[in-house]
């Protein structure tokens, strides 16, 4: 069963990844997002939506 804070880390390193930051030519670098990074906008999202009531739930 796949992990939510998985799903929610790929989803921001792609968007990372998808759209360039501006004035940087080497926004493609694989350090231009760290993991770190990743790991704490995903807790920050998890936290806010627990905050607002929300629940990650697996359909089956």
């Amino acid at each position: 069963m796949p992990d939510p804070v998985d799903a929610i880390m790929a989803a921001i390193h792609s968007a990372f990844d998808s759209y360039p930051k501006e004035g940087d030519p080497e926004w493609r670098s694989p350090s231009w997002i760290t993991p770190e990074e990743c790991a704490h906008l995903t807790k920050t999202i998890l936290r806010e939506l627990e905050a607002k009531g929300f629940q990650i739930v697996k359909k089956t």
